[in-house]
């Protein structure tokens, strides 16, 4: 029998439409089979949760220890939601927005240089006790001399004048510092805070060990100043094997922080970078204080 050419791709048309559809079944069929087995704790919508997810979930209650029965309950329940929601998001559109590609971007490259550091910590050798020791006479505000902060602190941003701040060197209280502040038409934020001294960098402990609670002490860090104010104090020192494990960590952390820098520095000047008018390289050391 002949068969007309429309005929013939009516048939080829038919053929596709059959070969699709079988393929669409035997993906459904796949998505059947799959079952909550072995590594797998879940199936949801054919796509598998494994026990490792879970466990990246609990994130450090897992690396404690085992968690318990409950606690790895819940964790799949967040799992399970958290997909559940991301397929709706997709279904909006959500995935294909321009604001979702940007963030995207900024999450994987935020969690690339963060792996990147772990790597880096755990290629690197363990600190001899020198190290440990030398750490230790280094930072007395985080050992020897560790104090707990009871502040009263004002927070505001940078302001752009600096005779803000030539306004602000004479206060000797608090209230002082509200007046003028006001007086500039300056928004503040003000609370009470406690801080312990192993956060705070070596200068500015020993400015608040000098000043003490007879007056306001002055802190610009970058985009924002704080005025802070002791109220109280209580020594809280830092010693014996707790000490040293601190002290090996934070020399650790700062190894990793000067290899981050060098390959940062390598990576910028091997790379080609342009600006656009209006916008160039920041000061040395203020790009990888961005970076950081």
């Amino acid at each position: 029998m002949t068969v007309s050419r429309a005929s013939k791709l009516s048939v080829s048309a038919r053929r596709g439409v059959y070969l699709l559809g079988a393929a669409a079944a035997l993906t459904a069929l796949s998505g059947c089979d799959k079952k909550a087995e072995g590594q797998v704790v879940a199936v949801v919508d054919g796509n598998e949760i494994t026990a490792q997810e879970v466990n990246g979930e609990l994130g450090a209650a897992a690396a404690q220890g085992e968690p318990d029965q409950q606690m790895r309950n819940v964790a799949l329940n967040r799992l399970i939601d958290r997909r559940l929601l991301a397929e709706v998001a997709r279904e909006e559109g959500i995935e294909d927005s321009p604001e979702y590609i940007l963030r995207r971007r900024s999450l994987e490259e935020n969690m690339l240089v963060q792996m990147l550091g772990e790597k880096l910590a755990r290629d690197n050798k363990q600190p001899t006790p020198q190290q440990i020791d030398q750490m230790i006479a280094e930072n007395p505000q985080a050992f020897a001399d560790r104090t707990i902060f009871a502040l009263d602190q004002i927070v505001f941003p940078m302001p752009p004048r600096r005779d803000v701040f030539n306004a602000l060197t004479p206060a000797k209280t608090m209230a002082e510092v509200v007046t003028t502040l006001n007086r500039f038409g300056i928004k503040f934020q003000r609370g009470n805070n406690t801080i312990d001294s192993a956060n705070l960098p070596p200068a500015v402990f020993q400015q608040f060990k000098r000043v003490g609670s007879s007056e306001p002490l002055v802190i610009p860090a970058g985009n924002a100043v704080t005025v802070a104010m002791v109220m109280r104090s209580e020594a809280a020192p830092l010693a014996g094997p707790a000490a040293r494990n601190v002290a090996a960590n934070a020399f650790t952390k700062r190894q990793v922080e000067t290899a981050l820098k060098t390959k940062l520095d390598a990576a910028r000047k091997e790379g080609e970078i342009e600006y656009q008018s209006g916008f160039s390289a920041l000061p040395q050391g203020g790009a990888q204080q961005g970076a950081a």
